[in-house]
Parts: C-alpha cells; sequence; structure tokens
C-alpha cells in the first residue's frame, strides 16, 4: 500500500497505525486494515478490528458500520450535552459572582470550589470528546497533515487550557463552557453527517436482507435444504409460489410471475418459463420452478450489487478530490488568518479578546461542507441508481456521465428485443442439432431465440469452441469443423452461399437477421429471424434529444432494417458495421472532444465498451459485457439511460450549489469573525448550520 494512502486511512474512532503485514477489514467500520488487527470475540466468533474504539462501539451499539458509527456519536453528544449544560450554568454562576464584595471570603471560597467542579465535568468532555478528535489531527502519521479536525482541536484545546492556567493562578478568564460546547456541537454534526450517510447507503442493507437464507436441492427424487452458501454450480433448486428465490439460475421447468422491482426498479411482474433467468432476491408470485444453478453465489446479480456499493464507497470522483485540494489548502490559510488576527487583537484589545477572536476564526473556518458536499450527493445519487436498477461501478462515471454529448446503440439486443423469432430455416434435422449444440455455447440473442425454438433438439459434445467477434462461433462436433454467421464470415472463409440467394434477399429486405452453417467448403444450413423493435426506444431516445444528447445506432446488420429504426426512431444508423468499424466510429467522436457512451449487450460489443468514455450494458448482456461496461442495467428498459443522465446532472448541481455555499458561507463568517462580531460558541453553531444546510441539499437528489 501506498505510504500516503496508508496515512491518510482513518475510521470515526481516529488514525490508524498501519503497518504492511496482512490484509483484512474491519469488521465495525469496513475499513481495510493494512498490518495486525485487533481480535475481540462477537457473538462467539473472533473478528478483526482496526481499533478498540471500534470494538467499543459495536459492543455499546450493537451494530456495524455508519449505522454504529451514529449511534455512538448521538450517545457521546448526550453525554457530553448534559456535562457541558452543567458546565454552562455554574460558568455563569462564576460570571455573575463578579458583582460580589471582593472582601467576602465564604463567597470567594465557594467560587473557587465551583471552579474546580467545572474543571472536572470539562476534562470528562474534552477526554470523551476532544480526545478522538485531537489524536485524529496530531497522530504520527498526520503529523503535518493538517485536517478539519485541526482547527476543531486547537480552537477547543486552547480555551481548555488557557482556563486550567486560570485556575491554577487565581485569574478570572475561565472558558470552559467554550470548549467543551464546541465539541458537542461538533459531534452533533458528526452525528447528522454519519446519520444521513446511514440513510443513503440502507439500500445496500436492504438488499443483504432480501437475501434467501436456505435454500431447496433437489437430489433426484429427494429434497434437502441447506444454507445458501453451501450451493453449488450444477446443483437444482425448488421454488414454491410466494417464496423468496435463493439462487441465481436458468429455469428448467415451471412457469409464473417474478416481482424483481428489488433489482430493476420495475413494479409490474415478470413472467418467467423455461429457459429464462431468476434471480436471488427477487420472488416468486404464483409459480413453481426448478432452477439450475449456473454461477457461483460471489457472481450472482444480488451479491455483486452489494459488492459494488461497498467498492463505490471508497471510490472518489474528481469533483470529490477538488472539494479534498481545496479544504487542504485552505487550512493553512485558515491558520494565518487566526494568528493575524490574534496579534491584531492583542495589540489593541489585550490577550483574552485577542483568544475568543482566533478561536471564533479557527471555528467558523472550519471546512466540513467542503468534506462533505461532494461525498454525500454523489453516494445518495449511485444509491438512488441502484434503486432504479442501474449499478454504476464507481463515482467518477457518475460524475463523467453528466456531460456526455453522444450516445451510440447497439441495434440485436439493445434497440431491437432480445428474443427473435425463427423465420425460416433450410437444412437437415441433423445440421439442427449441430446448430443448436454451437449455440448452446453462446449468449448471442440469436442463439438464445433458437434454443427456445428448438426445444426438443439433442446436445452433442463441442469441442475447440470459439467466438469469432462480429461474425458469428465455430467448433468441432464428431470430429468435423463447423462454422456459423452472418454472410460476412462465410465470405471469410471464401464459401460461397449462391443457393440461397433467393431465401437471402427476400430475408434482408424484410429487415430479418440472415445466418449460415458450413464446414468451411460448403452451406449446409440457412436461418432467418424476425426483429421487433423495443416499446419504449422511442420514448428513450426522444428524451435524450430532449436533454441535448446526439444518438446513433451501430450494428453489423444490413442497411434494410436500419431504414426501419431510421424511420421508427429517427435515428443515424451506421450498417455492416464490424466491431473495429464500431471502435472506428467511437474514436472520431472522442477525437472531436466528445464525451461518448456506448450501449451495448453482446459479447461483441465488448471492446466498444471498453473504449468509449463510458460503457453501458443491458441487463440481459452477457457477464464479458458487464465487466467491460462502467454501468449496468439490471432490467432492459432504454428509458433508465436518460435517467440516469438526468441523475448524474442533478447530483452534479446539488454539488456545487453545496461548494457554492460553503464558499459564500466561509468568506462572510471570517470577515465576522475577524471584526470581533462572533463567539466561538456561535461559529461552532453556525459551522453545524452549514453542514445540516449541505446535507438537507443533498438530499434533493432523490428528486431528480
Amino acid at each position: 500500500m501506498d505510504r500516503k494512502l496508508e496515512a491518510s486511512i482513518s475510521c470515526s474512532c481516529g488514525p490508524l497505525s498501519l503497518s504492511e503485514e496482512k490484509n483484512a477489514e474491519c469488521y465495525q467500520c469496513g475499513i481495510p486494515i493494512t498490518g495486525r488487527p485487533l481480535k475481540f470475540e462477537v457473538n462467539g466468533k473472533m473478528e478483526d478490528f482496526c481499533c478498540f474504539g471500534c470494538y467499543l462501539i459495536n459492543k455499546t451499539t450493537g451494530l456495524r458500520g455508519d449505522e454504529g458509527t451514529a449511534l455512538a456519536f448521538l450517545g457521546k453528544f448526550g453525554f457530553g450535552y448534559f456535562l457541558s449544560m452543567v458546565v454552562m450554568m455554574l460558568s455563569l454562576y462564576i460570571y455573575g459572582s463578579h458583582f460580589v464584595d471582593p472582601s467576602d471570603t465564604e463567597m470567594k471560597m465557594f467560587i473557587g470550589f465551583i471552579k474546580w467542579i467545572i474543571f472536572i465535568f470539562s476534562t470528562v468532555v474534552m477526554v470523551v470528546l476532544g480526545v478522538p478528535i485531537l489524536k485524529n489531527s496530531f497522530s504520527k502519521e498526520n503529523f503535518l497533515n493538517f485536517n478539519t479536525d485541526t482547527l476543531i482541536a486547537v480552537g477547543a484545546f486552547s480555551a481548555y487550557f488557557l482556563s486550567v492556567y486560570s485556575i491554577f493562578t487565581g485569574k478570572n478568564a475561565v472558558y470552559f463552557e467554550t470548549a467543551t460546547m464546541i465539541l458537542v456541537l461538533v459531534t452533533f454534526g458528526r452525528y447528522l453527517e454519519t446519520s444521513s450517510r446511514v440513510k443513503a447507503s440502507n439500500f445496500m442493507k436492504n438488499l443483504m436482507d432480501l437475501s434467501a437464507k436456505k435454500a431447496v436441492v433437489l437430489d433426484g427424487n429427494s429434497e434437502r435444504e441447506v444454507l445458501v452458501e453451501e450451493v453449488k454450480v450444477g446443483d437444482v433448486v425448488r421454488i414454491l409460489p410466494g417464496e423468496k428465490i435463493s439462487v441465481d439460475g436458468i429455469v428448467l421447468s415451471g412457469i409464473g410471475h417474478v416481482d424483481e422491482s428489488i433489482l430493476t426498479g420495475e413494479s409490474k411482474p415478470v413472467l418467467k418459463k423455461e429457459g429464462d433467468y431468476l434471480f436471488a432476491g427477487t420472488t416468486s408470485l404464483d409459480g413453481s420452478f426448478r432452477i439450475k444453478v449456473e454461477k457461483p453465489q460471489s457472481h450472482w446479480t444480488l451479491n455483486r450489487f452489494i459488492e459494488i456499493m461497498k467498492e463505490i464507497r471508497n471510490t472518489k470522483a474528481p469533483i470529490n478530490r477538488l472539494a479534498d485540494r481545496i479544504a487542504f489548502y485552505f487550512l493553512p490559510v485558515v491558520f494565518f488568518l487566526g494568528i493575524f488576527s490574534f496579534l491584531y487583537w492583542f495589540f489593541f484589545e489585550g490577550f483574552e479578546k485577542a483568544l475568543i477572536v482566533s478561536l471564533s476564526v479557527l471555528l467558523i473556518s472550519c471546512p466540513c461542507a467542503f468534506s462533505i458536499g461532494a461525498p454525500l450527493a454523489l453516494w445518495i445519487g449511485l444509491g438512488q441508481a441502484m434503486k432504479d436498477g442501474i449499478i454504476v461501478k464507481s463515482a467518477e462515471v457518475l460524475e463523467r456521465l453528466s456531460i456526455v454529448k453522444k450516445v451510440f446503440l447497439d441495434k440485436t439486443g439493445t434497440i431491437t428485443e432480445r428474443k427473435m423469432e425463427l423465420s425460416s430455416f433450410e437444412g437437415s434435422e441433423g445440421f439442427k442439432t449441430v446448430i443448436y449444440s454451437l449455440e448452446r455455447q453462446s449468449e448471442h440473442p440469436i442463439a438464445k431465440s433458437f434454443i427456445s425454438w428448438c426445444k426438443d433438439c439433442e446436445e452433442k459434445e463441442v469441442k475447440n469452441f470459439k467466438i469469432h467477434f462480429g461474425l458469428g462461433v465455430s467448433g468441432e462436433i464428431d470430429g468435423r469443423r463447423y462454422y456459423l454467421g452472418s454472410g460476412e464470415f462465410l465470405r471469410s472463409l471464401g464459401v460461397s452461399a449462391s443457393i440461397f440467394d433467393s431465401l437471402t434477399r427476400k430475408s434482408v429486405e424484410n429487415g430479418e437477421v440472415v445466418v449460415y452453417l458450413t464446414d468451411g467448403e460448403k452451406v449446409l444450413a440457412f436461418l432467418s429471424f424476425k426483429q421487433k423493435i423495443r416499446k419504449e426506444a422511442k420514448i428513450a431516445v426522444d428524451a435524450l434529444k430532449k436533454i441535448g444528447v446526439e444518438v446513433e445506432v451501430l450494428t453489423g446488420d444490413s442497411e434494410y432494417f436500419g431504414k426501419t429504426i431510421q424511420k421508427e426512431l429517427g435515428l443515424n444508423v451506421r450498417a455492416n458495421l464490424l466491431p473495429e468499424d464500431k471502435l472506428r466510429a467511437i474514436e472520431e467522436e472522442k477525437s472531436g472532444g466528445k464525451t461518448v457512451t456506448m450501449v451495448g449487450d453482446g459479447i461483441n460489443d465488448a471492446p466498444a465498451l471498453t473504449l468509449a468514455d463510458i460503457g453501458i450494458a443491458m441487463g440481459c448482456g452477457t457477464d464479458l459485457t458487464r465487466e467491460s461496461a462502467n454501468i449496468s442495467l439490471v432490467g432492459d428498459d432504454l428509458r433508465k439511460i436518460p435517467l440516469l443522465i438526468l441523475l448524474s446532472k442533478k447530483v452534479k448541481r446539488v454539488i456545487y450549489s453545496n461548494m457554492f455555499w460553503a464558499f459564500i458561507y466561509n468568506i462572510i463568517g471570517i470577515g465576522l469573525a475577524i471584526t470581533g462580531n462572533l463567539t466561538p460558541i456561535f461559529a461552532a453553531l453556525a459551522m453545524i448550520l452549514s453542514s445540516a444546510f449541505v446535507i438537507g441539499n443533498s438530499l434533493r437528489v432523490k428528486a431528480y
């Protein structure tokens, strides 16, 4: 781990001392631990903790993550608030004692006794609330890396030690109430900040709660109930009506409606039948299913959701890093202003006034609004996208999406419906088996459509299977090599399809997709598939145009169906493209300075999704496509693309308004503090109100 990065890692309890021995995650706060973790028993099991503070939070609250931290901050606030109010009331009594006769010895002794009580209560507050902040300000890792906690620590402890000095020297300059109330207000601000993150991240917790804990695995004629973690690839799982679907898998038998709203954001139940895919966490409403598990648990869609959400929490967008840099360079300026104001007021008004003014400058300048303005809005935006069935893989992607100027759409499975209808087939039953066996190895929409049509076909073993991007597939069956793909594939093999010229011409003119089977010498079979434009495509395209985004279709199919798309959707279509042609089109737009998005679903779209500034994979896409993309749609509704762009624009506007507010607030606040018109307590209160404004403004993202 980079030492600079290592030194910057800290949890809510303070900084972490890390070494390069072992990788682990803190059980409580989830922060990576590079070094030897502290081990404590939780629910009969030894768990790793980054520090004793995290263990204490877990022990006292019983809650993990931000939720436990928020409750701990609330507890600290309540405890500190009680003691600081006692300190405040006793301090007012002391101030009133200035009008007492100085010769009254008993009263002077009583006032001295009260000062010692204030000292004890204040010390408790400083230890409970102040020490964690102080440790995070001047640890050995952060000694010269000043942060917002440094301002708070300097302000609060300066007032505290001045008061201690006054008690021991018999002077009246006692400011314990200022020191304690500053820490109480800051702790309340931390509670607001953490609790807002809890609200923003609750979706991930809801997802985890939705996971079924057990599954019924079929073993011949018998059934056995096992933990979901024990389900293996290849197992067949039974699902009854009303049950949570416990695994991701292919439906072997059964038909019924499934509620997939938790993943797709769409409330309308989806009809599922043999050959369709079911997702863990969704609910079978009225159907019984037998599902075959085809992926390990870590690759199930719900688990990928959760893992990506965890990864997102550790990412920072450029605008977020900009806010961090502003806060970083702002701190030395604040220290300079604090020292300058102290010297100025010390020269004209004396030490006490100078101290009060300098403390006010330090506190009002605390850039908490800068620190939380960007990450909170981004986190809420990413959570909102997840609720709508959109997986955005990083905060940077969401920010970059707000400046997209061009969207390229693939045709097959993206503009058109994934499932096609076999229009014509010419070939023997034996070749039908060959095609079926080859297509069983593929994820292409044509393959799925043929498999759905050829339900009674026999599957044979395929050796040396290979995908030819943008052309087709090949493999060996019974010792003979077969090739299945487009007319361009035939031409590259030097094979003529003249015997099917009339069928080819008719199918192409009808906008159908034509596929040939060959052994490398002659054409053995001919297939054509009808395709239909998605119902929501027109709405999605019009919405993209309305928000100022250019839209174009890239397809390897003929220009005939392209004309249909152009007529129905009003889009420019580039037809007869190979994968490298799609890459060239994207490069051309990027070289012109445009931020380009590519939307696709097939394996042949993976290179284009990777090259584009932002790649979006449709929910029906293959695993390779999802990994190549920056964004994955769990469903296949194109309308989510303009919605996502609107969300990103809303997030960006909220972030800029947060930063503008923080900038204006600091200028006005510093001006009032330097001129002596702001006390430290009101400066701390103003800081908390500023943070509350930023939190409230960030929540507006939900109304995108």
